[in-house]
């Protein structure tokens, strides 16, 4: 089989966990907003200090990219930085040793995002805010996929016999395999999220 090939059938083995995944981020955006509605201190906190984190913090190459207005180098630090960093170093490499790490990552970062991201603070209007959401479905989908490649292997370790596998450590590595298979398809949603964020932060910042 070809590696798309391989991509379907784990997406078809799996889809009811993969739409389970899906849910379970989205639903800690929803409820990182309705935090926000309650606390607005809390999402003025979190605000400050990514933005402080942006300037001077360790993401402020970030920061600096989008203030060059550059948008294809800003895209390329986007993604590089989604991709390498908020991917493979806090997603997929620890939950290889940690199996349940990506979900407890993915829940605290879904609940930063609707607190920060969801509801109007400040400067921060609904009409500055909508495009940005564009962003946050494209770019969380991206780690939704890591996540989801991720769990596949604590499951396959649960239950190898669920992938033709007798010994829970083939199919844990069977699953490690088509980890890195499905990174393919986190690069290519990471890779758009950063071209359109690249084009609309601006926008989204009032620049």
């Amino acid at each position: 089989m070809g590696l798309r090939s391989d991509i379907v059938s784990i997406y078809k083995q799996d889809w009811k966990l993969f739409i389970g995944i899906n849910i379970f981020y989205f639903g800690m955006v929803l409820i990182g907003a309705i935090i926000a509605l309650i606390s607005p201190a809390t999402q003025g906190y979190l605000i400050s200090l990514s933005s402080k984190g942006l300037s001077t913090g360790p993401f402020s190459t970030v920061g600096q990219a989008y203030m060059s207005g550059a948008i294809l180098y800003a895209a390329m630090v986007t993604f590089v930085f989604n991709f390498f960093v908020g991917t493979l170093a806090y997603i997929t490499i620890p939950s290889i040793v940690v199996a349940p790490w990506a979900l407890l990552l993915g829940m605290i970062r879904a609940l930063m995002w609707g607190i920060m991201l969801v509801v109007p603070y400040g400067s921060l209007t609904i009409s500055r805010l909508v495009p940005h959401y564009l962003t946050m479905l494209l770019e969380g989908e991206g780690y939704i996929v890591a996540i989801f490649a991720s769990v596949r292997q604590l499951v396959a370790a649960l239950y190898p016999q669920r992938y033709g596998e007798g010994s829970r450590w083939k199919a844990y590595l069977k699953a490690v395999q088509d980890n890195i298979k499905l990174l393919i398809v986190v690069a290519v949603l990471l890779a758009i999220s950063a071209l359109y964020e690249a084009w609309e932060v601006p926008f989204f910042a009032g620049n």
